[in-house]
């Protein structure tokens, strides 16, 4: 009896030791629920955040849709008025000035319909919209938009076309003139002095058109 009383003892002991084991681990449980319940309600709160943000920015752009359109537009409609030369008392210079603002003009309506299109923001994605680019078209649209630009700037600008250049590339031809754009811009900008020159031909070893 004495010796079943005793491992009694003991079973009653490491039970109490068990007992008390399982009661930190309650208690640890309920600490870590209650850090998931606090960070659940932060997610909620920054999610509520976000959406309001998000709605936030969505009125901006509808309201700056209005504000940006409305004098571009009143650009586009006088720079092609210029071009035109109704009157007949405009010089060959002036009117590709105003040719060029037009086509300044163009392009940046079309960067603001781009970022105006609120379905491609949330998404993240932008449409590719591949066509027949002429190298020909190409080369008259960086001479009139950045020929005057250089001039300012004391700069030579040349553009060089490749003799065994086919006479066009599929590809977006706005996503290239954008990515021309940047490009011209920069090098006119840390340019100096000496000239910029832009030459399009086959990358070598290649069958890869290079800019």
């Amino acid at each position: 009896l004495r010796s079943q009383q005793e491992e009694l003892q003991q079973t009653n002991e490491e039970l109490e030791e068990k007992a008390v084991q399982l009661t930190e681990q309650k208690a640890e449980v309920e600490k870590k629920n209650k850090q998931v319940e606090l960070a659940r309600q932060e997610l909620e709160e920054k999610a509520e955040q976000l959406s309001l943000t998000s709605k936030y920015k969505s009125q901006f752009l509808a309201n700056m849709s209005h504000e940006l359109r409305t004098p571009l537009n009143s650009l586009l409609i006088l720079s092609r008025q210029l071009a035109d030369n109704a009157e007949g008392n405009l010089s060959d210079k002036q009117i590709r000035y105003a040719d060029t603002i037009r086509q300044a003009g163009t392009d940046l309506m079309t960067l603001i319909n781009e970022i105006l299109d609120l379905a491609k923001i949330e998404s993240g994605t932008m449409a590719v919209e591949i066509g027949q680019v002429r190298f020909s078209n190409l080369r008259d649209y960086v001479d009139q938009t950045f020929r005057q630009v250089a001039e300012e700037k004391g700069l030579a600008f040349t553009i060089e076309l490749d003799g065994d250049l086919p006479p066009y590339l599929d590809t977006d031809d706005m996503r290239l003139r954008q990515v021309l754009r940047n490009l011209l811009s920069n090098a006119l900008k840390f340019t100096e002095r000496g000239r910029v020159n832009l030459r399009i031909g086959r990358a070598a070893g290649a069958d890869v058109i290079a800019f």
